[in-house]
């Protein structure tokens, strides 16, 4: 028989569990929607009904609380890597890893489940903090190359992080469906990521080079600095002390140019559609078929994203911004999505593209094309070709390439 003493432990400390979690359900909420700076202390407690010191007595800072929340969601989404991996096959790991994350999004999730927090801001992080979100990371991505037995490396890595990207990408989409139709999106999700969208084996496996960045001007230098420094360190990391830094001049011209910080991720942004606009004229102008010209596209995004001359700004930092201004920029990236899903509907009708949902489509090619940035970050030593002909081809014939053992 258990002491009172020790009863009145447990309680205490499932009192102490429980109430940690409600904080932590409370911030990853409002990090969700305001992102880690938006989320704060004092708003976390009075959503709870408590005083800001209740709080901090879980938590002293906010950064804590930041850091426990993303914390908290790369060790679930270690978990369901590592199950995932245990399943026979690579096509039902996949299957595995993106059903988890589907269940999240759906409106019937248990209200008494875990609120995980989107992992946008965490290369916001800095020092210890990120060194062990870092660690947890690379073993989600070490469990899931396992998973999916790619002999290639470079590809399996690519894959890897495709599917990575993919699942991160989900919030910003699966909302706009009914919770009766999240199986069926899944299913259209699953077939594209598994088999492609290739309809011929013909596709172009190769694009022009990616034109030098215009930097004569100070803004585009400022725009081009400032995309690197936010896709490495996330919107806090990237100070404009930093960018200027970079650059070699005074914080004062960064303002000479644009007010605030915010503006400064906005113009980032448009930069970037500029850019995926002028690749789209780029696959355009080649002529051919809708297949021919997206493929061409999807290259020369390709090639800008793992070379790094040019990079994208990852869609990551939508979750810096305002919600009124994070509202802007994704509509901005749904047309550009839905102009992608038109290239993908019409090269079904003339089949050079196989018969798939074209808007399910058009945001595995966004997650595609933000997952050939992320190769930088795990050096393999393979060719620029290499890398270029590993994503076109997960494009064109899904993870595993035309003919890959994935069953």
């Amino acid at each position: 028989m258990k002491a009172a003493g020790d009863e009145r432990r447990a309680l205490g400390t499932a009192k102490f569990e429980q109430r940690r979690r409600e904080i932590l359900d409370v911030a990853s909420s409002q990090m969700n929607v305001l992102g880690a700076r938006g989320m704060t202390l004092t708003g976390v407690a009075r959503e709870l009904g408590l005083d800001t010191s209740s709080v901090t007595y879980y938590f002293r800072k906010k950064d804590d609380l930041a850091f426990c929340c993303m914390e908290r969601t790369l060790l679930w989404t270690r978990e369901q890597a590592a199950t995932a991996a245990r399943e026979t096959t690579g096509s039902r790991v996949v299957e595995s890893f993106i059903r988890a994350h589907l269940s999240l999004q759906r409106d019937s999730y248990p209200t008494d489940a875990p609120r995980y927090a989107l992992l946008s801001d965490m290369h916001s992080m800095i020092g210890e903090r990120r060194a062990m979100l870092t660690a947890i990371y690379v073993e989600v991505v070490s469990s899931l190359r396992g998973g999916l037995r790619i002999a290639d490396p470079e590809r399996a890595l690519a894959a890897t992080l495709v599917l990575l990207a993919t699942v991160h990408w989900i919030p910003s989409w699966i909302g706009g469906y009914a919770d009766g139709d999240i199986s069926r999106a899944e299913a259209r999700l699953l077939d594209i990521l598994t088999t492609g969208l290739a309809g011929s084996p013909d596709w172009p496996s190769s694009a022009p080079p990616p034109e030098e960045p215009d930097l004569l001007d100070a803004q585009s230098r400022f725009l081009h600095a400032a995309t690197t420094l936010i896709n490495r360190d996330g919107y806090h990391g990237a100070s404009v002390e930093k960018i200027a830094a970079e650059l070699g001049v005074s914080t004062g011209s960064f303002y000479h140019h644009l007010d605030n910080k915010n503006e400064l991720v906005v113009a980032c942004f448009r930069r970037s559609f500029a850019l995926i606009d002028h690749a789209r004229i780029i696959g355009e102008e080649g002529g051919g078929t809708q297949g021919d010209q997206l493929a061409r596209t999807a290259a020369s995004l390709f090639r800008l994203q793992i070379e790094g001359l040019n990079p994208l700004l990852r869609t990551n930092a939508y979750q810096a911004l305002p919600p009124p201004l994070r509202r802007r920029m994704l509509h901005r990236t749904e047309q550009m999505q839905r102009h992608f899903a038109g290239m993908i509907a019409d090269g079904i009708a003339e089949r050079s593209i196989r018969a798939v949902d074209p808007l399910i489509a058009s945001r595995v090619f966004v997650s595609i094309i933000n997952a050939a940035a992320d190769i930088r970050d795990w050096p393999t030593g393979a060719s620029l070709a290499a890398s270029l002909a590993a994503y076109l081809s997960i494009l064109t014939d899904g993870l595993w390439g035309r003919g890959g053992r994935h069953r």
